[in-house]
């Protein structure tokens, strides 16, 4: 899946240019509300850390805050669809969110500048694919993590709406494919477990037969 990934972003075709993330993104970081106060948490607003992000798609968080954590933090909202990346603890982790969420500080999100037409989806495969960099440059000697300076200078392809929108059908197609593959062998995992099972018990009960 990987070697995919990086097979389409490292074979650039006609028309593509390079443009640093910084240039083409907003790039949002987030806060955490004092935990002293009861009154930011346990309201209507999501908020995102990297423990929620386990999925390609951010549906819910574990916690939530008021608007009033919200406006005495340095937590923001990035709006549903937009893509969020961390750049501490969980690095290389990415998703999409389904809602407007609030996010924390471990957690940055990529808004794209509306004068380059760039799709949310593309931006989610492109950092699939660097991904490993991104872990591998983290720094810190318990909690890894990256600057701010060294996302925003993150190479960026940029290229016309239909190209990525190619790469993005491609790259659904072949994660569909490839998730097809996965249950299909966990399943037959699942099933050699449950046999071995078997015959252990019977092994022990003096019920198995050659």
């Amino acid at each position: 899946f990987q070697s995919k990934l990086n097979q389409i972003f490292s074979q650039k075709g006609d028309g593509w240019e390079e443009k640093t993330l910084g240039e083409v993104c907003d790039i949002l970081g987030g806060g955490t509300p004092s935990k002293k106060n009861e009154s930011f948490y346990g309201g209507s607003i999501p908020w995102a850390t990297v423990r929620d992000m386990n999925h390609d798609i951010l549906t819910q968080t574990d916690h939530s805050i008021t608007d009033e954590g919200l406006k005495n933090s340095s937590s923001k909202i990035i709006s549903k669809n937009h893509v969020v990346i961390a750049t501490r603890v969980g690095l290389g982790k990415i998703c999409k969110l389904k809602q407007d969420t609030a996010i924390n500080q471990d957690l940055k999100g990529l808004v794209p500048n509306e004068k380059y037409n760039i799709l949310n989806d593309f931006i989610f495969w492109w950092f699939k694919s660097i991904s490993q960099k991104v872990i591998d440059a983290g720094t810190g000697a318990t909690v890894q993590g990256v600057k701010l300076t060294f996302i925003k200078e993150l190479s960026f392809p940029l290229t016309t709406k239909n190209e990525q929108e190619r790469v993005i059908n491609t790259m659904n197609a072949f994660s569909k494919d490839t998730e097809a593959l996965l249950n299909t062998y966990s399943n037959k995992l699942s099933s050699l477990e449950e046999l071995k099972k078997t015959i252990l018990q019977k092994a022990f009960v003096g019920e198995l037969t050659h």
